[in-house]
């Protein structure tokens, strides 16, 4: 699977020819990215594509969530502009026409491009339906409050360092971790709810979204359901309730997944020895830990590094 990079203009060049789409016509290159799962596009190191689409009109088959730190855009979007400020976050569903017009000199931006199939099997994940007519207006143009759109930002960050690195087994799925939180948090930012069966209770939707994202934080500390639930100020049989009720998975099945996830990225990715990897999840000792393990997988650590050198 190729991976995009952007160490330099002829690397990034030479990388990105392979790839084909309604950016790849006009030459532009993104930041970094996967092939058929995401693109992602910053000037935080001086380079800037978004230039290169005010050339001709692209119908984009993407998600697209732009964030401004700074300065001002301005696009048009089905022919009607549309300008964001600093502060803002805009985000515009597949299958509509985006041409970047203009901006200030003092932009500073990032973007994600995601594609159709990422969106919906992530928007699934998070027991939702893109095709919802809530969804399916050409875009949604928001204030992002200063702590969001830093966390966001540091999402980007995480995942542009993760992506640059060489490929790996569970790169995609690490990806789509973060993927999931991001649009937890633009879906907040705009004010969205989940809805299932054209039912909604922004309630457990928020209950729902502070778990995915406390998960994210403290996976690797903390376990058990009670813990997540006194955090949310909820009891722990509600908060089950809110899991399988938007992801058919119970709150306990979520965090093992999470945890396991963990020791699969340090083990595998990150070299760390079984002692390492014990110390880092806060097991008390490596039997423990292995216990853990082949519980939620059936292999034991061992077992599943062996199965990763085959």
């Amino acid at each position: 699977m190729p991976y995009f990079n952007n160490y330099n203009s002829q690397q990034r060049n030479t990388n990105y020819i392979e790839y084909t789409d309604s950016f790849a016509a006009e030459g532009v290159v993104p930041s970094c990215g996967i092939r058929n799962f995401i693109l992602m596009f910053d000037n935080f190191d001086g380079n800037d594509s978004l230039a290169a689409l005010n050339t001709k009109t692209h119908k984009l088959y993407q998600m697209t969530i732009f964030y401004l730190l700074s300065g001002s855009v301005t696009f048009e979007l089905n022919g009607k502009e549309v300008t964001v400020v600093a502060g803002q976050v805009f985000t515009t569903m597949p299958e509509n026409i985006l041409i970047f017009k203009s901006a200030s000199q003092d932009i500073r931006y990032f973007m994600f491009v995601v594609y159709p199939k990422v969106v919906s099997v992530t928007f699934n994940d998070l027991g939702m339906n893109y095709t919802n007519a809530e969804y399916s207006k050409a875009y949604f143009l928001s204030e992002c409050p200063s702590e969001r759109l830093n966390y966001c930002r540091d999402i980007y960050l995480t995942m542009k360092e993760d992506m640059l690195k060489p490929p790996y087994e569970y790169k995609l799925i690490y990806q789509r971790s973060w993927l999931n939180i991001l649009l937890v948090q633009n879906f907040l930012t705009h004010g969205l709810t989940a809805q299932q069966n054209g039912d909604s209770n922004s309630r457990q939707y928020d209950v729902y979204c502070k778990f995915l994202e406390a998960l994210n934080k403290f996976s690797a500390e903390h376990r058990s359901v009670q813990y997540y639930a006194e955090l949310l100020g909820i009891s722990s049989k509600y908060l089950s309730f809110v899991c399988i009720s938007y992801s058919k998975k119970n709150a306990s099945t979520w965090i093992d997944e999470y945890v396991v996830q963990k020791a699969k990225v340090l083990m595998t990715v990150h070299n760390y020895t079984f002692t390492e990897t014990t110390e880092a999840l806060h097991f008390q000792t490596v039997s423990s830990f292995s216990r853990y393990f082949k519980r939620v997988t059936g292999l034991t650590p061992k077992e599943y590094i062996l199965s990763q050198k085959k």
